[in-house]
């Protein structure tokens, strides 16, 4: 069984492209949603039936989440389902702003959010590679919140400008964040700024963290919201973002989180901001485990 990690296999580096994107983005256009996203469950389909290796990956993240048993069958259903999830994200891009945000169907928290808006410092949105993540940034931005997205860089420069300009369309911006102190210091200027910003934390990624347990092992959880966070003396508000069984969508926001509220010294306060974090966001991820879009490993061998 290949081990080669998914962003170097054949099959994803054909489909994950701006080129493909463009196209969908036409195809979407034609077609309408119904249509388009049965197409997309069928590709995601076919690369987790022929990817032996990548479908076994996300099993065992998978099993991390539950003390019973998950087989191949859960694995393919995280394909399919961020089959569709990729279709809807083709198609908010090509959707009014107040169209797409009628995807939502429930929204809980909002007075969380308003509460980091009228502290005037910003907020960090914790989220992971969970949900519809990213729609979160199009719904807040229709609720006049300034959002910025922070992201490392895709598997190309191309890949990495295209996305940037795609969120420009619902109004996000985007910083592209690496190993450089410059651009922590861009995040901590747009929080000063009162911007929002948006960052997975469920996958280090390279920056500091903090093993956290799971029900059936632990991972290795990003300490950056939180340290960010404690530098620019703002929130960090736990975000996800569910696709219901009808199609529409669902966004929790959890009671911000101040680490430099915590009474406690820089490391320590990070420590336990990113603790809370984790457990705000697992909440909603076991729930919907299938949601999880993690395809490559994240356990922790004891």
């Amino acid at each position: 069984m290949s081990t080669k990690p998914h962003y170097e296999r054949a099959f994803f580096k054909l489909i994950y492209t701006p080129a493909i994107f463009e196209f969908t983005s036409r195809l979407f256009r034609f077609v309408g949603r119904g249509i388009y996203t049965t197409i997309a469950r069928a590709v995601a389909w076919s690369y987790a039936v022929t990817q032996h290796g990548v479908r076994e990956i996300v099993r065992k993240n998978l099993q991390l989440l539950a003390t019973s048993p998950m087989g191949a069958r859960d694995a393919v259903e995280v394909f399919t389902t961020f089959g569709a999830t990729i279709a809807d994200y083709v198609a908010v891009g090509n959707m009014d702003r107040s169209a797409a945000a009628a995807w939502c169907a429930e929204s809980l928290g909002e007075e969380y959010l308003a509460e980091a808006r009228q502290s005037g410092r910003g907020a960090i949105l914790a989220t992971g590679h969970f949900g519809f993540f990213e729609y979160g940034a199009l719904l807040l931005g229709h609720m006049g919140y300034p959002v910025t997205i922070v992201t490392l860089s895709e598997h190309t420069p191309q890949l990495t400008e295209w996305r940037a300009n795609f969120r420009q369309r619902w109004g996000a911006e985007t910083i592209e964040i690496g190993a450089d102190a410059f651009s922590s210091l861009r995040v901590v200027q747009a929080l000063g700024e009162g911007r929002f910003a948006a960052m997975l934390a469920d996958r280090p990624a390279g920056g500091p963290m903090e093993l956290i347990d799971l029900p059936n092992g632990r991972i290795a959880f990003s300490a950056s919201p939180a340290l960010l966070a404690y530098l620019a003396d703002c929130p960090v508000i736990p975000v996800a973002v569910t696709r219901r069984p009808d199609g529409f969508y669902r966004i929790v926001s959890k009671p911000g989180i101040w680490p430099r509220r915590l009474g406690a010294d820089r490391d320590t306060s990070v420590k336990q901001a990113t603790r809370q974090i984790a457990e705000a966001l697992f909440e909603e991820i076991e729930l919907a485990p299938h949601q999880w879009y993690q395809f490559v490993p994240v356990g922790i061998e004891p």
